[in-house]
């Protein structure tokens, strides 16, 4: 029985890194789709300049604004979603006896310069030894890790999933802003 709720956890682990990793491949297309207008900046500031000659009210600049900021807003939102997560341990709540040993962060500590070099100085912050004793030897400690693990990535998954949601409703927002923008442009 035990057996079977390792199984378990070790599935859904699995699976919600592929679910992650799907993810992140459409925040990626997603995320170069709303960077090509920045090849078009200049006709897109034609559209607004036209509106700012023609519209009432200052009106021109609310759209202008309102694109603008939506936009930036929406590509945000997707760096946020493909960025790094903060340690997902931190929101999960009773969890101090895990140790996470199942993916091992922190065992390396990173600078700066490592971002761009493989810097021989880096090393482990436990030997072999003391690695492999902080991996639980009872059954329910192994599954109280597995399990540990499994809610550190359900927090990446939600999280992403979340940002990418708000992103796409932003995306929609500033795409319906746009596309007004630019009738409104024809027309005036």
């Amino acid at each position: 029985m035990d057996s079977d709720k390792s199984k378990f956890i070790l599935n859904a682990i699995l699976d919600t890194q592929a679910t992650i990793r799907a993810i992140d491949v459409k925040i990626g297309y997603l995320l170069a789709a709303l960077l090509v207008p920045f090849t078009l900046i200049g006709r897109i500031w034609a559209h607004f300049f036209n509106l700012h000659v023609a519209l009432p009210f200052h009106l021109d600049d609310f759209l202008f604004i309102a694109f603008l900021l939506m936009w930036v807003f929406t590509i945000l939102c997707f760096i946020r979603a493909l960025s790094a997560i903060d340690n997902p341990a931190r929101h999960i709540i009773n969890a101090s006896h895990c140790q996470g040993v199942f993916y091992g962060g922190g065992l390396y500590q990173f600078g700066f310069l490592d971002s761009v070099l493989n810097r021989e100085m880096v090393r482990a912050s436990n030997d072999i030894t003391s690695f492999l004793a902080r991996i639980p030897d009872a059954r329910i400690n192994i599954q109280s890790e597995l399990a540990f693990e499994q809610m550190k990535l359900i927090y990446i998954r939600d999280i992403k999933l979340h940002r990418l949601r708000v992103g796409i409703t932003s995306a929609q927002i500033w795409f319906c802003i746009g596309f007004l923008s630019f009738v409104l442009s024809k027309i005036y």
